[in-house]
């Protein structure tokens, strides 16, 4: 299993994050990169990088798509009007009870508590 951050937030915030969370980066692709790519080119490079960041709605959408083409199950946390596709491309679409109500209706699951171990009990 593997985490994986897709964030329209900025590369260097993220990292950061990641680092006052002890979770490693394994690599960074930012939503220009993304732009130049084609469907083959993402889906080969979504293998060793964990962080996507200052990617667009769609943007996440394909990144999604291309972990499941390679054999990956995907779940996917939004709360967002933007993050409604990504909840329904991905195995798992996760939401919170504050989320907007298109996110939530696309969502499989929706968290009650501000609390990710939920996931894990």
């Amino acid at each position: 299993m593997a985490v994986k951050i897709i964030t329209g937030d900025n590369e260097l915030v993220t990292q950061h994050l990641c680092a006052q969370l002890g979770l490693p980066v394994s690599g960074v692709l930012t939503g220009s990169a993304i732009q130049q790519m084609d469907d083959q080119a993402l889906a080969a490079r979504v293998e060793h990088v964990n962080l996507f960041c200052r990617v667009a709605p769609a943007q996440k959408n394909r990144i999604i798509l291309a972990l499941k083409r390679r054999g990956h199950v995907v779940g996917y946390l939004g709360d967002g009007i933007n993050d409604a596709p990504s909840l329904h491309s991905a195995d798992v679409g996760i939401s919170v009870d504050s989320a907007v109500d298109v996110a939530k209706a696309a969502a499989d699951m929706i968290l009650l508590e501000s609390n990710l171990n939920v996931l894990h009990a």
